[in-house]
């Protein structure tokens, strides 16, 4: 719920309005011929690296070959950092729109990206265009111990501090990193953050399964966190241009005081944090969809927008956070200090005792079409939030964990249409009319729990698209494993403030208008390539 700090949450994201990993031929220009580059670890940075008989033995040096529209291709092994502090893999140059440089799994291969006394597994670091998917980053959680961290963990020491994915600003040139892709990877076991974005633009996060992250780190972390973000080419509150979406996100906790108050803070599910800026920030003009994710068993909230504004919550399912004994319980789902959001048709399933949601300082904030069972009673309940049992197929937080509907689910066809919204977190199409509440459409036939890295399976991501318009954006479901785009909108546009039914209730003001200008201002920046010195935490 607190802000988390810019000093270490680093993390990986991305959103294209141009689809990510396709040709090299975009924005009506002819780029090179995109080549594929080779690594594994039985390999020689010597080598060509061009062919799967003579791959690069590290993954930088494939990072530090590659232009626009090329492939690094990842074979079969581990890859750990080269020297203490310094990242697995740090994506300096860029690609281009229609022309992204995109990190993968070989075919029918499943690496691990490790990290063991890196500040990052993978960093994206002032780039843009870059997509990153189908790879699993493990950190070394398994090897550290609570009572270990308590003793030493510390700013400046990257043992207990390692995130798995960020992206973020080179400092050192002042680049932001933008058109950023995190999808469909495994994402576990950092001391630190799973994937954050902070001063990006452009970024989506879809299809990962994100766990166990967050226990032993100094810098109040989360899964996914989306921390101050930058305005890249302009901002339009009626348009998305980050997209967290197909998530299946649980067992995040913060088990370590924050360094800056002592005091323990944050380890969400995913957290939206700070967009109305700050003393160090601008305000972030461009709107954040939050969708079909799956959020459970985390020390802090599921889903929550902090400080922010111009966010949509959409049909996400959160059970049992807040499970965290060191600090006050956050709700499942809600937004605190917040202008501009809505908050439609999820479940949110609580704790004992558990707060439902939040009025705390908030202004023109939606809740509606919500379905609450379990903890406090809600601050705040909209003409057609209900409080019910969800009848999942399977309530819980192990592996086996099932959060479809159960026959007779009063989730079940009693939401509100949302045009941006039109497949579920299987990937699946939702039926025209009143859609179901949560994450998973009634009838969804596969419960999305991934095994792998590449089984993890949602609604596919979307371009840069007007708010409420239903538009795909480009949206590419090969690039996105098991996702389909969602194409067309039945005719249905998005949630009005206010419906037929009468006002949506809200917290903290009194206009629920919501501006929803349809202006999709995409910028075709062309990413020069960027060469500069590897920064070194400090």
């Amino acid at each position: 719920m607190k802000r988390t700090s810019t000093l270490a949450l680093t993390s990986a994201l991305l959103t294209s309005s141009v689809p990510l990993g396709l040709a090299t031929v975009g924005a009506g220009e002819a780029h090179a011929a995109a080549r594929t580059y080779f690594v594994r670890p039985t390999g020689s940075d010597s080598n060509a690296g061009t062919s799967a008989r003579t791959p690069f033995r590290t993954l930088q040096k494939a990072a530090d070959s590659v232009g626009p529209g090329d492939t690094v291709s990842i074979m079969n092994g581990t890859y750990s950092e080269r020297s203490e502090g310094s990242n697995v893999l740090t994506v300096k140059r860029s690609g281009l729109p229609g022309a992204p440089i995109t990190f993968t799994a070989h075919p029918g291969h499943r690496p691990v990206i490790h990290p063991v006394k890196a500040w990052n597994g993978i960093s994206v670091h002032g780039a843009s265009y870059i997509s990153i998917k189908n790879l699993e980053v493990k950190g070394n959680n398994g090897a550290l111990t609570l009572a270990g961290a308590e003793r030493e963990s510390k700013k400046g020491d990257p043992t207990y501090n390692t995130n798995c994915i960020s992206v973020e600003q080179d400092r050192s040139t002042g680049a932001l990193s933008h058109h950023i892709e995190v999808t469909g990877n495994k994402v576990h076991g950092c001391a630190g953050g799973g994937i954050s974005a902070i001063d990006s633009d452009h970024v989506t996060i879809s299809d990962n399964h994100v766990f166990g992250t967050s226990w032993y780190a100094v810098y109040a972390t989360s899964g996914i966190s989306v921390l101050t973000p930058r305005d890249v080419g302009g901002g339009d509150a009626g348009t998305y241009k980050i997209r967290i979406t197909g998530n299946r996100v649980h067992d995040n906790e913060t088990k370590i005081k924050w360094e800056r108050c002592g005091c323990y803070s944050d380890g969400n599910g995913i957290i939206i944090d700070t967009l109305k800026g700050d003393a160090e920030h601008p305000a972030y003009k461009g709107r954040v969809l939050v969708a079909n994710n799956l959020s459970y068993d985390n020390g802090g909230s599921g889903i929550h927008s902090y400080k922010s504004q111009h966010v949509d919550i959409v049909h996400n399912t959160a059970y049992a956070n807040g499970r965290s004994t060191r600090m006050e319980s956050y709700a499942n789902i809600f937004a605190h200090d917040s202008t501009d959001v809505r908050l439609l048709n999820n479940i949110a399933y609580g704790r004992p005792g558990q707060a439902t949601n939040s009025t705390s300082r908030n202004v023109d904030v939606v809740y509606d079409h919500n379905l609450y069972f379990g903890g406090k009673a809600p601050e705040v309940q909209g003409p057609n939030d209900v409080i019910a049992d969800p009848k999942f197929a399977k309530a819980g937080t192990g592996v086996d964990a099932d959060f479809r509907l159960s026959a007779g689910s009063p989730a079940a066809g009693s939401g509100t249409p949302f045009a941006a919204v039109t497949t579920d977190f299987t990937g699946a199409r939702r039926a025209g009319g009143a859609p179901d509440r949560g994450a998973y459409a009634f009838g969804a036939k596969s419960s999305g729990v991934p095994g792998s890295a590449s089984d993890a399976s949602s609604p596919g991501r979307q371009g840069d698209a007007p708010v409420g318009s239903g538009q795909s954006g480009g949206s590419d479901a090969a690039a996105s494993p098991g996702g389909q785009a969602g194409a067309g909108t039945d005719g249905v546009s998005g949630p009005k403030p206010h419906s037929g039914s009468g006002p949506l209730a809200e917290t903290g003001g009194s206009h629920p208008a919501l501006p929803l200008g349809i202006a999709a201002v995409v910028l075709a920046l062309g990413g020069g390539l960027l060469f500069a010195a590897r920064r070194k935490r400090s």
